[in-house]
């Protein structure tokens, strides 16, 4: 397939990720699904039954086990969150460890079935018994980022769930080798990818919605550049 977008160690593809992964490798998944709360992204039915969600997210990670050498690290959504284990396992996936963030500035204003949820989970699964992670020190190498404000970002009025850049940062730096690929089967805006590149790793994007595809593909194509006097 001819990729969408391709420049600088970094590869954006449109389409369906299920289609799109088996001809893929990379050191490590990092993966923000959608997660099946009624939001419009396009091509993607976002209000699925239960069932079929199961289904088609263990499909994705089936798919993100065999392209990884080593881990997927995903987001399963808040709702999600306690019925992921024998999806991960059905994947053949060990789970390793749940990480997350925590939106400071929310406190009592996001309440759904109980207290306010101002934290997001991240899965971490490996098909390794001893799966890779960067030893990193101070608070980069917790399992838990403090992000201080995620009001102002650009993207949120183009994407349902966009994720802060801190966010994937962080996550790019503890689980990618360095100078490593990284796959993101629902590219989204980029941001993954941004964060690989402004870290020195390769990435590969794969994003159904093409209005997405464009987005992240402009974000990609700014290059800073360095003036000198003379």
């Amino acid at each position: 397939m001819k990729p969408y977008y391709e420049h600088a160690g970094i590869t954006i593809f449109h389409g369906d990720c299920r289609e799109i992964l088996p001809g893929l490798r990379a050191s490590v998944v990092i993966a923000d699904p959608p997660y099946n709360v009624g939001k419009d992204y396009g091509q993607h039915n976002d209000s699925m039954p239960v069932d079929e969600y199961r289904n088609w997210l263990g499909e994705i990670l089936v798919l993100c086990r065999e392209a990884s050498d080593d881990g997927v690290i995903f987001f399963p959504g808040t709702r999600n969150l306690l019925d992921m284990k024998p999806v991960v396992i059905g994947a053949n996936l060990r789970p390793v460890a749940t990480l997350g963030w925590h939106k400071k500035e929310f406190a009592g204003d996001k309440w759904t079935v109980g207290p306010a949820m101002c934290w997001e989970p991240i899965i971490w699964a490996s098909k390794s018994q001893k799966p890779f992670y960067n030893k990193t020190f101070g608070t980069g190498g917790r399992d838990f980022l403090v992000v201080n404000s995620t009001h102002g970002n650009p993207f949120a009025a183009d994407h349902p769930c966009p994720k802060p850049m801190p966010v994937m940062r962080w996550l790019v730096s503890l689980f990618a080798p360095n100078e490593a690929t990284v796959i993101d089967p629902c590219a989204g805006t980029g941001t993954t990818l941004k964060a690989a590149k402004d870290l020195g790793r390769s990435a590969i994007g794969i994003e159904i919605e093409e209005k997405y595809c464009e987005i992240a593909a402009k974000r990609l194509s700014q290059e800073v550049f360095q003036f000198t006097s003379g």
